[in-house]
This record gives C-alpha cells, structure tokens and sequence, in this order.
C-alpha cells in the first residue's frame, strides 16, 4: 500500500479491458488500503483517496455486467463504511459484513468469505470491542482457511489474535 501512494499508482485504471486476472489484484489492492486507512490515522486521507477511485472502478466493472465482482464490492462496501466514523453506523457496517460473508458463501468463493469474516472479527475487536463476536468470527474464518488449505494464514491468524482466540 506504502509503494502504491509513494508512486502516485498512475495504472491503476489500465484495467479497464484488461487480462480476467485484474479483478482480484484490484480487489485485494482496494482492501489493502482501506485496511491501512484504519490502522494508519496519519496517511488515512491518502489511503482513502486511492482506495475510493479503485473502489468507484470495480463498480464501474459490476455496472458493465461482471457478476464476478459482486461478492467482491460486498466487502468493499463493508470496509468503506467501517471506516466512516460516524453515530448510529455499527449496526449498518455489521449488516454490510454479513451480507458480504453471505454473498461470498452462495457464490462459492470460500477464501472470499474467510476474508469477509476475518475483516469482520478486526472490526468488532479493533473498532467496536465485542470480542465475543470477534472470536467467533475469527473461528469460522480459521475453519474455512483451513478446508481451503492456507495453513499459513491460519498460523498468521493464530498469532495475530491469540488474547482474542484463547479467551
């Protein structure tokens, strides 16, 4: 996220009509910067900004008919409003995430859905403190990395959230 601001990320709309591999390197790149827009309180604006034209192009991509980026712009949506601080959000930002977890469920897209959730559990630990929520979330997104296979990720979850996971 740090080289993409540093280097103004001038092709980033290149992908428009590009390889069927720009979906996801977007979608992961959108969410990279909302996640450090949350966790960087200094660069939040310039996290934002390159995120929110990222986000507006992937949902130029659902508009030209790609239901491929649904499940995607879900949890994009999700995050965008975790991160708008403002009274009376939180039960609208949880309706977001499980709708997100919900869409990326149905679609079959399991490493989507451990990410919504595991998105999710950081916003009720990080943002709103329901660690009871949290743990359950980071469960089933534990349990779905490990039917996927990414043992490395759950080593990383396990780590990361251990006061959470072991309360």
């Amino acid at each position: 996220a740090h080289l993409a601001i540093e280097k103004g990320d001038q092709q980033f709309l290149m992908m428009k009509g590009g390889a069927f591999i720009a979906l996801p390197v977007w979608f992961h790149r959108c969410l990279c910067m909302y996640a450090m827009a949350r966790t960087n309180k200094t660069k939040k604006t310039k996290y934002m900004a390159q995120a929110k034209r990222i986000h507006k192009e992937l949902t130029n991509s659902l508009k030209n008919k790609n239901p491929n980026s649904l499940h995607c712009l879900s949890l994009l949506n999700a995050e965008k409003a975790a991160l708008t601080n403002k009274k009376n959000r939180e039960d609208d930002v949880r309706k977001q995430y499980n709708d997100a977890i919900s869409m990326s469920t149905r679609g079959g897209y399991v490493h989507d859905t451990a990410l919504a959730q595991e998105r999710f559990a950081d916003y009720l630990y990080s943002s709103v403190g329901d660690l009871q929520e949290a743990k359950y979330h980071l469960e089933k997104s534990i349990q779905r990395y490990t039917n996927w296979g990414a043992m490395g990720v759950v080593e990383h979850l396990h780590n990361k959230y251990q006061d959470v996971l072991g309360s």
